[in-house]
């Protein structure tokens, strides 16, 4: 049972973040016809279960073990195994920190989408707490401190690199790269979910998240959402 669950109810029942936020971007941007990537679905898919039937959605991953009776193919970001401008939207979630070469992969969805196609990404900020804790601290620690928090086999945990993850980086994307241009840009709030363990720390994770939130520091927010529109 999650003990706090009744302190994220009271402050951030509201709030649009993380996923929740990403599902409300997609609606926003999603195309009439079409089809769409899952650029990173994993073994079960939530995101392309959730949009199948409102829309042709293929999801891609490296996980063995992908869904059946959906679109899916195992495949790297960085090689993708599409024709150029086949597809009207690529959305990604919780993968850009994991990507050694992102340039290379945004080259990848900038070649598959179709023009005035849009790309949309939720990845953690790189000067989140969370964040900066992740990149000090070894892999072997992270796989264990999610199966202590979170329970055994909650999800399996991939190395981290953090370099795409920052506005500063999807900003200069767009000046090396002339063919994307910035639809929206933004640092969300979240829950303290690493603190989830501790009623005490989760209050002051939730007192920071309120402190920058109140200050515009929407550079230390622990998500960011980003939607690139392909020129036409």
């Amino acid at each position: 049972m999650n003990p706090v669950r009744d302190l994220i109810d009271k402050y951030y029942r509201s709030l649009p973040i993380g996923e929740r936020a990403l599902e409300d971007t997609i609606r926003e941007f999603m195309p009439v016809g079409g089809c769409m990537l899952d650029a990173g679905c994993g073994e079960d898919a939530p995101f392309a279960r959730k949009f199948s039937s409102e829309a042709v959605v293929v999801g891609l991953d490296l996980c063995q073990d992908l869904p059946q009776g959906m679109p899916m193919v195992r495949a790297n970001l960085s090689r993708l195994p599409f024709t150029d401008n086949a597809f009207s939207m690529v959305y990604s979630r919780s993968v850009f920190e994991h990507l050694l070469e992102p340039d290379k992969v945004m080259d990848e969805i900038h070649r598959a989408l179709k023009p005035g196609g849009v790309c949309v990404i939720l990845t953690p900020n790189r000067y989140d707490y969370s964040s900066v804790v992740a990149q000090l601290t070894p892999q072997a620690f992270h796989g264990w401190f999610v199966n202590r928090i979170y329970g055994s086999n909650t999800y399996e945990t991939f190395p981290t690199f953090y370099r795409a993850n920052t506005p500063r980086y999807f900003k200069s994307l767009t000046q090396k790269r002339q063919g994307w241009k910035i639809r929206k840009l933004v640092g969300l709030r979240h829950y303290p979910a690493n603190l989830i363990f501790s009623r005490i720390l989760f209050r002051f994770g939730v007192l920071y998240d309120w402190l920058i939130a109140k200050l515009g520091w929407s550079a230390l927010q622990p998500s960011l959402l980003i939607v690139l529109e392909k020129k036409l």
